[in-house]
């Protein structure tokens, strides 16, 4: 991250870099170039050291695929927020004409067509296309692609304005350190949606703790953390700012005397809150503090105001303290107050990754590159799922390019480096009958098989949820990846009988995956509360296509907290033995 949240970070420049690999595709520009920009964005977005340090080292040329006018790109960005090329292309093409690149079934050429054919300059004038037929008219545009467009409209508009929690994560724990180490602030936390690991966020929120609130809000102006043209309200100690990666920043200061009752109205959510209220008017208490509880003298007498959540917590008669990842009431006031509350799912009870893909099919690492990452993450294995033959647009293996693979994991396996071990594994397709690639007998070799959708968007309930049936009943089908296979803002979930998926799952013992992708994040929090009533237990894989990718297991965790899942519910929690044991396929052996 970069030290100054009004800079650029790390997903900032991927924003940017993907941005200029768009506006190329849509000028009708050489397609490498397009390409280049869009493989460093990638490289960018998942990579681990702040680009603005390496930018001032000169060492942005270290990335993968960043050469030296990439570099110098990227280091434009660092300084300036741009570059001439952006600039150039951004003044040509108007704003609006690329954000229709981001609804699924558009694309940059279809982007383009769009609006010198029909003079479409957003996603709301595509949306009035499609109901008035225009779309329908243009040559090569039948009904059947225009109802698949309008689907990614639908999909576009419910998450506009809000960005992925994996881009709002970061900035929002820069922001809170960074004024953490003022002088005038005592301490500074993530809250609201970030705090509540939400996948998407439309709005960061810190809340600092500082004995003069006056004070500390001169001190971050100073500072210069919000940059020119922040929104300072002096009456509330709050600032607001508009960040790189295009949602707002929200800083409020409050009395320490106060944090615990500020910090848990700033976390939120709506109707957690609302329970917090009547608890509160229970014992003749008022929560939120009237006129809020940033000004611990300015609040009437009634107020319910504490130093600390536990505090907090506390007086409203609760045993524990709800995770804010639970915080949606969903049973989590009932459980704190009972405290009976669960120990949910940590970062630390992982111990490998369970869907990873190589530059044997469609990735960018190799089998040792993502190793290697394994290893840095401290895990004991890491499996290679690639994808099968069914899948060729993807370069899906064959059984000469498997036993070449099998081969190479059993050297690596072997070579008595002490790094984590590589799991033989395959992420397969789901046909059209629910049969999946290979005959029985390469299935069996396998150490464990992931099954995935890879289509059925526009096919019946019933079809697509017995495709999905037939390979769980597989013996050799330990895992369904990315179940419901949504992307999130640009693809709806598939129309599956779920309730009959997670009776399936559990009467098979057949596990479903977490996809910890942050577009994916697929089962969702609901939805692995609902698989958990069933039963079902479940993989945490990140999908990964770069070495780089295996850091998205934090949010899959995070997801899995929000779904109230247990470590004993996750099977890579075990080590790569009694993992092995426990798949379906060996445990009545």
């Amino acid at each position: 991250m970069s030290r100054t949240v009004s800079g650029i970070d790390n997903a900032a420049i991927a924003r940017e870099l993907a941005l200029m690999a768009d506006l190329l595709e849509i000028s009708g520009a050489d397609r490498f170039r397009s390409l280049s920009y869009r493989s460093a964005a990638g490289q960018v977005r998942s990579w681990p050291e702040p680009l603005s340090e390496m930018a001032a080292e000169g060492r942005l040329t270290e990335i993968p695929g960043v050469g030296k006018k990439l570099a110098a790109s990227i280091a434009d960005l660092v300084l300036h927020g741009t570059f001439p090329d952006l600039e150039a292309l951004t003044d040509q093409i108007p704003a609006g004409v690329v954000e229709l690149v981001g609804v699924n079934g558009v694309g940059p050429s279809r982007a383009r067509r769009f609006f010198e054919e029909l003079g479409i300059d957003s996603v709301d004038a595509l949306a009035a296309a499609l109901d008035d037929g225009s779309v329908t008219r243009l040559g090569g545009i039948g009904e059947k692609t225009a109802e698949a467009i309008g689907r990614g409209v639908e999909a576009y508009l419910a998450h506009r304005g809000s960005v992925l929690l994996m881009d709002a994560l970061p900035l929002a724990e820069s922001l809170a350190e960074e004024i953490a180490e003022l002088d005038e602030v005592a301490s500074a936390f993530v809250a609201g949606e970030v705090r509540r690991a939400c996948e998407t966020v439309d709005r960061v929120v810190v809340v600092a703790a500082a004995p003069d609130t006056a004070a500390a809000l001169a001190a971050i102006e100073r500072a210069g953390i919000a940059g020119a043209g922040a929104d300072i309200d002096a009456a509330r100690a709050a600032l607001s700012f508009a960040t790189p990666i295009g949602i707002t920043a929200e800083v409020r200061l409050c009395d320490p005397a106060v944090l615990g009752s500020t910090l848990a109205e700033a976390t939120g959510s709506e109707q957690h809150l609302a329970r917090l209220a009547a608890l509160a008017a229970e014992g003749g208490l008022v929560f939120p503090a009237e006129g809020g509880a940033a000004a611990a003298g300015g609040a009437s007498a009634r107020s319910l105001r504490a130093a600390s959540e536990e505090k907090l917590y506390g007086l409203l008669g609760l045993a524990e303290v709800p995770p804010p990842e639970l915080r949606e009431d969903t049973g989590e006031i009932e459980a704190a107050r009972a405290g009976t509350l669960p120990r949910l799912l940590e970062p630390g009870d992982i111990r490998g990754d369970l869907h990873a893909h190589t530059t044997s099919t469609d990735a960018h690492s190799t089998l040792e590159e993502n190793r290697a990452m394994a290893a840095r993450l401290g895990y004991d294995y890491v499996a290679v799922t690639d994808h099968a033959y069914d899948l060729r647009m993807v370069r899906g293996l064959d059984v000469v390019a498997l036993e070449a693979q099998w081969a190479e994991v059993d050297r690596l396996n072997a070579d008595g480096s002490g790094l984590p071990r590589i799991l033989k594994g395959i992420e397969l397709n789901i046909g059209s009958e629910g049969r999946v690639d290979y005959p029985d007998e390469v299935l069996a070799r396998f150490d464990f098989c992931i099954a995935s959708l890879h289509g059925g968007w526009h096919e019946s309930a019933e079809r697509v949820t017995a495709r999905l049936l037939a390979a769980i009943e597989n013996p050799f089908v330990d895992i369904i990846g990315h179940p419901t296979g949504r992307i999130l803002g640009r693809r709806e979930p598939l129309p599956l009988d779920l309730d009959a998926v997670f009776e399936a799952a559990a009467r098979t013992g057949t596990l479903l995956e977490l996809n910890a992708y942050p577009d994916r994040l697929d089962l969702s929090a609901a939805h692995l509360a609902r698989a958990r009533e069933a039963g079902v237990r479940f993989a945490i894989g990140t999908d990964a296509h770069r070495a780089g990718h295996l850091l998205h297991m934090r949010y899959g965790v995070l997801t899995a907290r929000r779904g109230w899942v247990r470590p004993e519910e996750v099977v890579n929690t075990l080590g790569p033995d009694e993992l092995l044991s426990a798949l379906k396929r060996n445990r009545s052996r």
